[in-house]
């Protein structure tokens, strides 16, 4: 089907072989051009829907009634998981959307890119971002090339890069590190907030970097929700138990201006108290990369309209 769709929409003439390695080829442009043909292959149900997620193989979406029951269904694999790889690790327990999910689908006749999340998820990732610029504010820092970026490495190119920040960068690390701790647990916190509360859900327009495309938030309340919605009737599912967007403003606005209380008073702490360890100055960022991933890094970052 590849083949045909890079045919019939785009022009490009390949053998069956070749196709998927055409289609990892295609522009961002190309890709959106192509997106919704192939939406209208692979979707299922109402709108059409299509879940960019792996699954196991004899397993489709199609084998999940509700938002709940694939999501569930993961969250046990991935405990499976953990509990296996990760020593003396202890669960929280489900809860839903921990990680967003990217979907696609058809939405009042227009093709859209969507975001699956929690409330709390949508929350806490937003209230990452203010975090973040908080901290750009308070220590300023970039990563410089290192002296191995770009050699040949295990195959492949050094990623090298070093953390620099005027002097700074053990402070910097420290607070990153309390910050990452404090997003962990007000998720987690939020998450158990808003399980007893009705089964909403929001419906948020995003800005999108790509003229033309159009970019959908699809907020999920809690696990109430997720029995409400099934993944064939999505839209009108949501619609049904549609919230006041005013609500999640309001939280987003309550949590923001806890985390930027608690990123100042750790600052302020650190600043007055923190030895840091007797570590190498600037931390480094080394990975190896094969040559492939760098170009389309590289084709990514020419593409990208905040890049210029």
């Amino acid at each position: 089907m590849q083949q045909v769709l890079l045919k019939q929409v785009l022009g490009i003439d390949c053998v069956v072989a070749e196709a998927a390695e055409a289609w990892r080829e295609l522009s961002l442009q190309q890709l959106n051009d192509i997106n919704p043909a192939d939406l209208l292959v692979s979707g299922i149900g109402d709108d059409f829907l299509y879940l960019n997620e792996s699954l196991e193989e004899g397993v489709s979406l199609l084998d999940f009634n509700t938002l709940y029951d694939y999501d569930f269904d993961d969250f046990l694999f991935q405990e499976e998981w953990r509990h296996k790889d990760l020593k003396g690790y202890a669960s929280p327990g489900y809860f839903p959307l921990h990680h967003p999910r990217w979907i696609r689908l058809v939405m009042n006749d227009e093709f859209v890119y969507g975001n699956l999340f929690s409330t709390a998820s949508y929350v806490i990732s937003r209230v990452t971002e203010a975090g973040d610029d908080r901290l750009d504010e308070l220590i300023p820092s970039s990563y410089i090339e290192g002296p191995d970026h770009g050699k040949p490495r295990d195959g492949g190119i050094a990623w090298d890069y070093q953390l620099d920040a005027n002097g700074q960068e053990p402070q910097l690390e420290e607070l990153r590190r309390r910050w990452w701790q404090y997003q962990q647990d007000a998720e987690l916190v939020l998450q158990k907030e808003l399980s007893d509360g009705p089964p909403y859900a929001y419906i948020l327009r995003d800005e999108s970097r790509v003229p033309g495309e159009i970019n959908v938030n699809f907020v999920i309340h809690n696990e109430k929700s997720m029995h409400k919605v099934r993944w064939r009737t999505f839209m009108a599912d949501l619609w049904a138990i549609e919230g006041n967007s005013k609500d999640l403003i309001s939280l987003l606005k309550r949590e923001t201006e806890r985390a930027l209380r608690f990123i100042g008073e750790q600052h302020h702490d650190i600043r007055g108290n923190y030895v840091p360890p007797d570590i190498e100055p600037g931390k480094k960022r080394k990975v190896v990369m094969s040559s492939g991933a760098l170009d389309d890094l590289e084709r990514l970052s020419r593409e990208d309209p905040e890049s210029d």
